[in-house]
């Protein structure tokens, strides 16, 4: 089983080839079901639950509504007035994010541990547990302790100031997947120096067009993407190289096999335009 604990956001992008500053830039806007947890839980091709947390609001609804068409999800329910939806806007220039806010503060604010580790239950050495960083540190921190060691704990930064927010957290997990600027806020020093001090099993940092690379026992290799792909929007191809990436792990895949593999199905998902 994959248990996804993370986010779920309605996502509005806006995608156009050059934004001009200090006016209104006539786009084309996506509106839709997104969000790291979210992402990677419709991506998986394994047995998979997903848990979040989502306020009684009229866009909330249509959020719950939807994600409960997708399989097996728990919500811890909010009632409060002042609770607001979850949002991410991003401005997506020439197939490259320009800038992104989001509003996650439903997740971080009444997401409780106990509701996760009920819905959680006994994972053990065959299950996954991945983690994105909305998450609130006291959750994340309480949900490590309490699975490392038994399940594969997984965790996905989502950014910069998110990862750094987390960082006493990560340690003793079976994968971390920072991307090279997440990777050097996370680490004054080198990338396999971290995971040893760590003790992370598989720190896999993802380098955009350039690809990944992955550090390990075994030693470090660099995954050149096989091909480049100009898309005009990649917002959650890292999100779904991850779901790629576990759903081959958890079939039994090797590492770098699986590596190789998923960042393969992300070239051809984007080729062909296919919303991710």
């Amino acid at each position: 089983m994959v248990f996804v604990v993370g986010a779920v956001a309605i996502d509005l992008v806006a995608v156009r080839e050059k934004f001009l500053d200090g006016t209104s830039n006539p786009s084309d806007i996506r509106l839709g079901l997104g969000g790291v947890g979210y992402r990677i839980f419709s991506n998986l091709d394994a047995p998979r639950k997903f848990i979040t947390a989502l306020a009684a609001d009229p866009i909330s609804r249509w959020a719950r509504e939807a994600l409960q068409a997708d399989g097996s999800v728990a919500i811890q329910n909010v009632r409060a007035k002042d609770a607001r939806p979850p949002l991410y806007l991003a401005l997506m220039e020439s197939g490259s994010l320009k800038v992104a806010a989001s509003d996650f503060r439903i997740l971080e604010q009444s997401l409780s541990l106990s509701f996760a580790v009920e819905q959680i239950g006994a994972a053990g050495p065959r299950d996954f547990l991945v983690l994105d960083a909305n998450l609130s540190a006291p959750v994340l921190k309480g949900l490590c302790a309490r699975y490392t060691g038994s399940a594969r704990v997984v965790f996905e930064p989502v950014s910069v100031e998110k990862a750094t927010r987390h960082a006493e957290t990560l340690h003793d997990l079976f994968l971390l997947t920072p991307t090279s600027e997440e990777m050097a806020a996370l680490s004054e020093g080198s990338a396999q120096e971290y995971r040893r001090s760590r003790r992370i099993a598989n720190l896999l940092v993802t380098l955009g067009h350039e690809g990944a690379k992955l550090y390990d026992d075994i030693g470090e290799e660099t995954f050149a993407p096989s091909t480049v792909v100009d898309a005009p929007d990649t917002t959650g191809a890292g999100d779904l190289l991850l779901a790629s990436l576990i759903s081959r792990l958890h079939a039994g895949k090797p590492m770098r096999t699986a590596v190789r593999s998923a960042m393969q199905g992300v070239e051809q998902r984007l080729s062909a335009g296919d919303p991710l």
